[in-house]
């Protein structure tokens, strides 16, 4: 450490001369609260002490046009504050991967690791830049545990902020989060809600037949139903929703010991489903590692790069070039939907802009197609969670591999967004208003779009190998270590992801894209965005189970075949037109899934149909019914810089003709008895 670092570090911080100050002082943007803040510092006499510690050791530099302040590979001496003009960060064949503002800082990943500079940082026009030394930085760290601990959590909040945005809707979507409530919630707004719900409860104690001693009147059998739905109108909560109508199912069954009996089904579930639970959460554990490597900057890098021809793109007179590498690349990513969407989408966007493609346009493409895909992919998470509820509903693993042909939703929206992209289908709606304004000379996009570029993490690209390798070690492990059960092949996917993680562990800590500390920090990140979906699993589970045991299974099963009057090919439209219902509902697929899939596999059991076939149905649902609702335009609006409602009205005559095609599909499917 330098003589002016130990002579103040023996001095009282209440004695640092605030004189010495006055060059930062001046400054308009690192000012004194702008250090507070990002040091998490408060007011306290010993916090006032160390903001002054830290503003009497920065130091002002300028630097000219062109000038590099950084170089890959160097030693790393400072971290840096700009104060104004604007930084670029180039990769390595000097390429811009970023472009840092007034107010950003970079450079203090390495100053506190000591490890080589990864980029080049270079001015664009006069900048001028305050600079923290590094011995400062770390004197700080080690002499105050807690400024070492906020700083990084600082720094590690910037780089995961897409993160935690994607987390956020995960969460919501999958009925885990209150984000999607509408309503603000006051007390007396719940003491109401809550009232409301124990009075249920109560009727259900007190006046409903105890089961077992006489048949249970339909009123009382779809009451489970009616409140479910009811309180997800209202309240908007899918979660909360399911575990309140499986403890009113657990008082038809059980009266005064519905706890118990709740507990009971909960851990007879949890117990039968221990490998799909272990394998959602670690492919959580594998998305979050593939964005936090810096694999996903390499993928940008490689798009923009290698496809830049004008005739690469999706325009009406470009071949497809970016078509291709889009479309490819959302097959890679077919693990999750919207982590497919984040990724694209920073990755396809500025291309599709470059060729004066709306935006509408290539918001439908970005946004539809990773749905689409994941949901026919059967190592993919939604493909993991459906194998589960269908394992449990059936006892088959297979049906959902079975069910993928049968997937028309799926498939159909597939066909529809190629044929869109390369003009073989005519604009409808928002897409045709959208190409009129551009072709008028317009902007990109529609009114009332906030188009700020998302700033991009500043740290250093990583390699498109680091998210390859992974993937193809996760097919080629599962598949070695598959089985043949009941004449049909299935892959061991747990297996596969254990041996995946260790050597996604090796590739990423031995080339230093992280510290072994940050490779299971980002496995725990990428397990809390599992939970909900696991929730879901398991409740959802218990609801079918209670649904059977307190006979509304067979009760609907009779009433169907009755009302259809042996037109049992009509079931699996049927199936489809009420899952896209609740699907659209409810706004979360994965409760639909738990509940609609053993009611398709009851269906098909008593009607003799082809099990497959009626799960498809439920499958293509929930794409279709996800696509429908409003909840997740607002994540994608935002992802892919587009007004959410100009987006949902640009899609939606295209969504309508895929679900009536679809439907088409299922009633023909069912007729020929495929």
């Amino acid at each position: 450490m330098d003589a002016s670092c130990n002579e103040v570090s023996r001095a009282s911080y209440n004695e640092v001369s605030r004189a010495s100050c006055n060059e930062v002082s001046r400054a308009n943007i690192i000012t004194r609260d702008y250090i507070q803040n990002f040091f998490q510092l408060g007011s306290s006499e010993e916090d006032v002490s160390l903001v002054d510690f830290i503003m009497l050791h920065l130091t002002p530099k300028e630097y000219t046009h062109n000038s590099f302040i950084c170089r890959a590979g160097g030693d790393a001496h400072d971290m840096y504050f700009i104060e104004s003009g604007m930084v670029i960060v180039l990769g390595k064949n000097n390429e811009v991967l970023n472009e840092l503002q007034p107010g950003r800082y970079f450079g203090e990943y390495a100053a506190i690791t000591g490890e080589k500079r990864l980029a080049d940082i270079q001015a664009r026009g006069a900048v001028r830049v305050y600079k923290l030394n590094k011995e400062i930085l770390l004197y700080l760290t080690q002499k105050h545990p807690v400024i070492y601990s906020l700083f990084l959590k600082n720094v590690y909040d910037q780089a995961s902020e897409k993160y935690r945005k994607l987390v956020k809707i995960l969460n919501t979507k999958r009925g885990f989060g209150y984000g999607s409530s509408r309503k603000k919630q006051t007390f007396h707004s719940l003491f109401i809600n809550y009232c409301v719900v124990f009075l249920v409860f109560c009727a259900a104690l007190f006046f409903a037949p105890r089961h077992g001693t006489e048949h249970m009147h339909p009123l009382w059998l779809c009451s489970p139903i009616v409140f479910m739905v009811a309180y997800m109108v209202i309240t908007q909560r899918a979660l909360e929703a399911l575990v309140l109508s499986t403890m009113y199912i657990m008082i038809l069954l059980s009266k005064f010991n519905f706890i118990g009996d709740f507990t009971v089904h909960l851990s007879g579930t949890i117990g039968g489903t221990v490998d799909i639970i272990l394998i959602v959460l670690l492919m959580g554990s594998l998305a979050r590692l593939f964005s936090a490597s810096g694999s996903i900057n390499d993928l940008k890098y490689f798009v923009q790069q290698k496809i830049k021809s004008t005739k690469g793109t999706l325009s009406t007179k470009g071949t497809l070039g970016t078509f291709l590498a889009a479309f490819l690349s959302m097959v890679l990513i077919a693990i999750d939907e919207y982590l497919s969407v984040l990724i694209n989408g920073a990755c396809f966007r500025s291309l599709m802009d470059a060729k004066k493609i709306p935006r509408e346009k290539s918001a439908v493409f970005l946004g539809m197609m990773p749905g689409a895909l994941c949901i026919l992919n059967p190592i993919s998470i939604t493909g993991i969670y459906l194998t589960g509820v269908i394992a449990m509903s059936s006892g088959e693993k297979g049906f959902f591999l079975e069910s993928i042909r049968y997937n028309y939703g799926a498939i159909i929206a597939i066909v529809f967004i190629l044929l869109l992209a390369v003009d073989k289908l005519p604009l409808a709606g928002g897409l045709k208003q959208a190409q009129v304004r551009v072709k008028k000379g317009g902007d990109l996009w529609p009114e009332g779009t906030d188009n700020i570029e998302t700033e991009e993490d500043q740290f250093s690209r990583g390699r498109l190998l680091n998210i390859l390798l992974p993937v193809l070690v996760l097919i080629i492990s599962s598949i070695i270590a598959g089985t043949l059960e009941q004449g049909a092949f299935q892959v061991n996917v747990l297996y596969g992801m254990c041996i995946t993680l260790i050597f996604t562990f090796l590739l990423y800590c031995f080339q230093q894209y992280m510290t072994p500390e940050q490779f299971f920090k980002n496995i725990l990140y990428g397990m809390e965005s599992m939970i909900a979906p696991i929730t879901i699993f398991l409740v959802g589970k218990c609801f079918a189970n209670g649904m059977e045991d307190i006979g509304l299974s067979a009760w609907l099963d009779e009433l169907v075949h009755s009302l259809i009057r042996g037109q049992v090919w009509l079931l699996p439209a049927i199936i489809f037109s009420v899952c896209t219902l609740v699907g659209a509902l409810f706004d979360n697929p994965w409760a639909m899934y738990a509940i609609g899939i053993p009611t398709a596999v009851s269906f098909a059991a008593t009607a003799g149909g082809n099990t497959a076939l009626y799960i498809g149905a439920v499958c293509a649902a929930g794409l279709i019914g996800n696509e429908i609702a409003l909840g997740d335009i607002f994540f994608i609006g935002d992802i892919l810089g587009i007004n959410p409602m100009k987006y949902y009205r640009a899609k939606l005559p295209y969504i309508i003709a895929i679900t009536l095609l679809a439907l088409c599909c299922f009633a023909a499917a069912g007729y020929f008895g495929y």
